[in-house]
């Protein structure tokens, strides 16, 4: 009885649905110390698209919105996905509908039941990271928490003006990148998860989608 009383509770708390991406206070940190990498004097977006591919990402290179439509098709046929679910990270805008016109199935929610009966998420990025080839992806301007996790399948748009050398970049001027506060969540991805048991046994994709997509946006 204790259980069921319990479990009541729980579904009671959980009506109200997932909280709000509310900001949090910026907490500030002095010598945040600066990394600096072996490639630190190349262009960012070419180390960056190298570091990704070394990590497992499927990297494109787009110059324009055409190119970018390609690159998603290219991803829908080569992963035989049906259904997608989009973040509203503003590099995605435009894609629901040409997609939909292509005959997917897009899903109007961005909700982790939406994320998780996905074929393929998409979402922007807010940063690409060159020294780690990872992408950022914010919560709140993706919208949503799960959208780059649950689905087997992740393509990530990254501008290559969004592109900065390492992580020191980011935390070094958390204030100057978000002025009203960081979202929510913040996550780092740097390819596909990978697990390993204590005989060296490597799985990918436990912890997230197994395979992962990267379009570098060169024309934004």
């Amino acid at each position: 009885m204790e259980r069921q009383a319990f479990l009541a509770r729980l579904r009671a708390a959980s009506g109200g649905g997932a909280p709000p991406n509310l900001p949090h206070p910026i907490e500030p940190v002095d010598g945040v110390p600066e990394v600096v990498h072996l490639r630190r004097d190349e262009p960012p977006a070419e180390v960056f698209a190298d570091a990704a591919a070394a990590h497992a990402w499927n990297v494109r290179r787009v110059d324009s919105d055409e190119g970018l439509r390609a690159v998603v098709e290219e991803v829908c046929r080569m992963e035989d996905v049906a259904r997608i679910v989009l973040s509203g990270d503003p590099e995605t805008a435009g894609l629901a509908e040409h997609l939909a016109a292509q005959g997917f199935e897009v899903l109007a929610g961005r909700a982790p039941a939406d994320a998780a009966g996905a074929d393929l998420g998409i979402t922007g990025a807010l940063f690409g990271l060159a020294a780690t080839g990872s992408v950022a992806v914010s919560a709140g301007r993706a919208g949503g928490r799960s959208l780059s996790l649950l689905p087997p399948v992740h393509l990530a748009l990254v501008p290559a003006s969004c592109v900065v050398p390492s992580a020191s970049d980011v935390w070094r001027r958390m204030g100057e990148h978000f002025p009203d506060g960081p979202p929510s969540q913040l996550v780092f991805i740097s390819g596909p998860s990978r697990s390993a048991d204590i005989e060296f046994t490597l799985t990918v994709g436990v912890h997230g989608p197994k395979r992962v997509w990267l379009a570098l946006l060169d024309h934004r």
